[in-house]
């Protein structure tokens, strides 16, 4: 699992404390899934996530823009 969340943010110059308040998540589990440190994230999470980001750039962001999962050998 790879977390893009942070690129996508800073490449649409959003604030994690924007997004924070936009997704109505706690700032700790947004800090987890922009650090990468997330192991199991919440579906309903990233749906907050992805909905907020939409909202606040006004372009389509997937899931692939947040997380993608690579499989190594």
């Amino acid at each position: 699992m790879v977390w893009k969340l942070k690129e996508t943010m800073d490449a649409h110059g959003v604030t994690r404390y924007a997004v924070q308040k936009e997704a109505k998540i706690a700032m700790n589990t947004l800090r987890g899934m922009y650090d990468g440190t997330t192991r199991r994230p919440d579906l309903d999470v990233l749906g907050s996530i992805i909905g907020a980001l939409r909202r606040m750039t006004g372009q389509p962001i997937t899931l692939t823009d947040v997380l993608t999962l690579e499989i190594g050998e």
